[in-house]
């Protein structure tokens, strides 16, 4: 019978990726060799990871930089290029392309080529996911009725409960993937204003069907072959469609109402997965016959019989699983650990003054095991301990670029007002009067938006004040590393010459970058000798963006006090830089809270079992749980420290620009994020 022809073909070299249109495609026993080929890794539970856990994957395009050779072993693998969507791209052998995606997506992440076909553990689970993580992924709510995987098959089903993707491959469940214009045009029947374009949903192949076929025709083929030229395809069940095709992807509108179609219209199928039964190659155009099977009556009663037990053992293994999420939960709330979570212990090797009450710290791990490569510029967290009391959250800028063994921090003792004296800030006097060499301290990160790529050529000019210059050194220290003919220009206030910190470093880094031009400027000199970089006088930007005369191109980055970047801000938009030219970094900046939906959205706590009634006017989620008397765990308070970092159940929420979310769908700040719907957190 035939059926159409191939209009399209796609292959995606990174899982969860945008990917490229081809005009013919190799399928082998395994799948189509050149498809999915590389995949992201989260380093914290050491699995494959795709965009049902990180949306924001969905959002990068990844394309080959040569033809890959055909099959699943090693050689297979070529070098991909990946676009960011603000258009940087990286390659796939740079050697920070694992610190820039993991800056990207706010956790921990490598880029890793497809793992060889024999070798098995790179796949495991750590553990299976639960019923509910299972229904917000599929995006469903809390009380819909468990999924249907009764059609899958046994080996399917035992795969998927041990592996994140098939031992040797990286797709989700089947080699292939398929779609119909059929089923595409049925959709927007039923939801006319839906973007049902073919790449929201990331088949291998798109069938052209004739006129005379119309619906999701793909639900009925399954257990019937394809051929398409010399190819023949085995059609599995229909796809289970989650909430990512409604997802923001490249050139596409995030819409929330595409998965509650599919569930309202489609019961949640759209296209079908399928198998190669022979080696072959499909090309654009070809002709495609469904080849129909007659099963037996005997057949299709085991089928039925088959299906009906396998849904009874999956219901009773959810059970299992849902009994012991609960439990879990119940555990993780009475286990007292020594050190917050996602928090790891590195042991102080080195302290050394650079000026008047400035001092840097260099840490490394207490087994010489290698520290995480982050992106210069990005920050460190530390807990820090206050004898009866929670540790204090303090973020700190990595100060040098790093050598894979030592992270090193540099800090300023800051002193505050308390009635009317002048007093060393807890944090800042604890690590400058108490940490001494050979001491543990809590570390999470490398983290933080804030951050340069060092191969990339766009000029940068680098402007601070007192100790906001520690990211830059880290920046310039890479740049002269990786790019040493890249332009470069540093701008730096300083109040008097024994405030100016690194002197002897940066100059010899303007004297190893053949393009950089650093200015120290010391508004109030007295009748100390001025350092060799330093001039008299205060930092006027506007007089130095006319001296500069920086690219047009040129990015723009900030850092110091919240007074200090939120007035350079303003005067480089009167200067006609445009916003998004301008990165900005002032921990414990005020944040800009939108109090214009007023809606009082109710809210439900799980585990402790309160529901409750929005406050428009609380500024974020943790202010109004603490109101109502939850106690909550925070520190930092703006999003830097992610010490209050919870389940989001159900429901979502909205961050103030500057925020940057937690990587995993479901987890939330409550320091900054405001509810946009019901919400159900695991509180």
């Amino acid at each position: 019978m035939h059926i159409g022809t191939i209009k399209e073909i796609w292959r995606f070299p990174v899982k969860s990726m945008f990917g490229e249109r081809v005009d013919s495609a190799r399928m082998e026993a395994r799948g189509i060799a050149d498809d999915r080929c590389w995949a992201v890794r989260d380093e914290t539970s050491g699995e494959f990871v795709g965009g049902r856990k990180y949306p924001k994957l969905m959002m990068l395009k990844a394309r080959y930089l040569q033809e890959p050779l055909h099959g699943f072993g090693p050689a297979a693998q070529s070098r991909v290029q990946i676009e960011f969507p603000d258009g940087r791209v990286i390659a796939s052998d740079d050697p920070y392309a694992s610190a820039i995606l993991s800056m990207y997506l706010g956790q921990r992440v490598s880029l890793c080529p497809r793992p060889a076909t024999r070798d098995r553990k790179p796949h495991r689970l750590r553990k299976p996911m639960s019923p509910s993580e299972i229904r917000y992924a599929l995006g469903m709510k809390p009380d819909d009725p468990d999924p249907d995987f009764s059609a899958w098959s046994v080996q399917v089903l035992a795969t998927l409960s041990r592996y994140t993707t098939p031992p040797g491959a990286l797709y989700d469940v089947y080699p292939i993937h398929f779609m119909t214009t059929a089923a595409l045009d049925a959709m927007r029947g039923h939801y006319p204003d839906g973007d049902f374009r073919v790449e929201r949903y990331r088949p291998n192949f798109l069938i052209e069907t004739p006129a005379d076929l119309s619906g999701i025709v793909e639900n009925d083929w399954s257990g019937m072959d394809l051929q398409i030229g010399d190819a023949r395809i085995r059609c599995h069940h229909p796809t289970i469609r989650c909430s990512m095709p409604g997802a923001a992807q490249p050139g596409i509108s995030k819409d929330p109402m595409i998965p509650q179609a599919l569930m309202r219209y489609a019961d949640q199928h759209l296209g079908a997965y399928a198998s190669p039964r022979n080696e072959a190659t499909i090309q654009v155009g070809d002709r495609v016959e469904l080849v129909p099977r007659s099963p037996s009556r005997v057949s299709v009663w085991f089928g039925l019989l088959n299906r009906g037990i396998k849904a009874r053992a999956i219901a009773a293994s959810n059970h299992l699983l849902s009994w012991q999420e609960t439990r879990a939960r119940l555990t993780a709330q009475k286990t007292i650990s020594a050190d917050p979570r996602g928090f790891r212990r590195l042991r102080l090797v080195e302290r050394r003054d650079e000026a008047t009450d400035i001092v840097s710290f260099v840490f490394a791990d207490p087994q010489n095991r290698p520290l995480p490569r982050f992106v210069p510029g990005q920050h460190v967290v530390l807990a820090i301990p206050q004898p009866g009391s929670a540790p204090l959250f303090r973020p700190y800028s990595l100060s040098s670029a790093g050598d894979g063994k030592h992270y090193r921090i540099t800090v300023k003792r800051e002193t505050v007002e308390i009635d009317g004296t002048r007093r060393g800030g807890l944090a800042s006097s604890w690590l400058h009067d108490e940490l001494n060499v050979g001491d543990s301290l809590a570390m999470k990160g490398p983290g933080g938006q804030f951050a340069d790529i060092p191969g990339d050529s766009t000029p940068l000019v680098l402007i601070s004040s007192g100790i906001g210059i520690t990211p830059y050194l880290a920046m310039l220290q890479a740049i002269a590393n990786e790019n040493p003919d890249r332009q470069v220009s540093l701008l730096h206030g300083i109040r008097s010459p024994q405030d100016l910190a690194f002197a002897d470093e940066l100059a010899r880094l303007q004297s190893t970058l053949r393009h950089a031009r650093f200015k120290v400027f010391v508004s109030q000199p007295g009748h100390a000798p001025l350092p060799a970089l330093a001039q008299a006088g205060r930092l006027e930007i506007q007089e130095q963006l006319v001296s500069l005369k920086p690219d047009s191109d040129a990015l723009y980055y900030l850092c110091g006090k919240p007074s200090f970047t939120a007035d350079l801000l303003q005067k480089l938009l009167a200067a006609g830089v445009p916003r998004d030219r301008i990165r900005m970094e002032s921990f414990g900046l005020s944040q800009s809270v939108d109090h214009s939906d007023t809606t009082r959205y109710p809210l439900h706590c799980s585990l402790s079992q309160r529901t409750l009634e929005w406050d428009p006017q609380q500024d974020n989620l943790l202010s109004f749980l603490e109101a109502e008397g939850l106690e909550v765990s925070s520190g930092c308070r703006y999003g830097a420290c992610q010490a209050c970092e919870v389940t989001l159940q159900s429901g979502e929420v909205e961050y103030p620009p500057e925020i940057q979310p937690p990587a995993g769908k479901n987890r939330i700040l409550l320091c900054s994020a405001r509810p946009k719907s019901r919400l159900e957190l695991d509180l």
